[in-house]
């Protein structure tokens, strides 16, 4: 898995928030302006991001949207749209803040998931010495690949196995008689 970059991420969020599956400017200032109020955030971002707030501004005719595609713009103009960190600081409104929050969770979705995988591992690698149960044993009940197995058993390689095999292989650790 890797990191999103911002405007990927503007992208899919705009597609997701618009129900519509589209980048179209001009359909999303009209969806944003009236039904869905919501996709306004990300539309503004959207548009700053790609280089695209001219274009926005003319399908816009909500004056505090106009203003605020101006302000956003504004603030991010020295800012590195790829780093969460450094948009969190930028001087936006709250909304945008939360949007951005949105951005900063899938940035940081790969450390909190091999954070999680390491917790697991080393939480297996304990009942496994308790229970006295090898790695064949382990593989061949869950069925799974013995060599990623091997790998993140005996190496802590976490990125051999997907959290939920790691998962896994805990709860059959758990559920296993001593």
């Amino acid at each position: 898995m890797r990191r999103p970059a911002f405007k990927g991420w503007a992208s899919r969020e705009l597609k997701y928030f618009s129900g519509e599956g589209t980048l179209n400017l001009r359909r999303l200032a009209y969806l944003a302006q009236g039904s869905v109020p919501r996709l306004r955030e990300r539309l503004v971002l959207y548009a700053v991001a790609t280089g695209q707030s001219a274009r926005l501004a003319s399908f816009l005719y909500d004056e505090r949207m106009i203003d605020e595609l101006a302000a956003v713009e504004r603030a991010l103009q020295t800012v590195d749209l790829d780093n969460p960190d450094g948009l969190h600081r930028a001087s936006l409104p709250p909304r945008y803040k939360k949007a951005l929050d949105s951005f900063r969770a899938a940035y940081h979705a790969i450390d909190t998931r091999n954070e999680s995988k390491r917790l697991r591992w080393e939480r297996t690698v304990r009942l496994q010495k308790e229970k006295g149960i090898s790695n064949a044993q382990i593989y061949q009940a869950l069925g799974i690949n013995a060599g990623n197995v091997n790998a993140y058993l005996k190496n802590g390689d976490i990125d051999r196995v997907t959290l939920d095999t790691a998962t896994s292989i805990m709860k059959f650790l758990f559920a296993a008689q001593d």
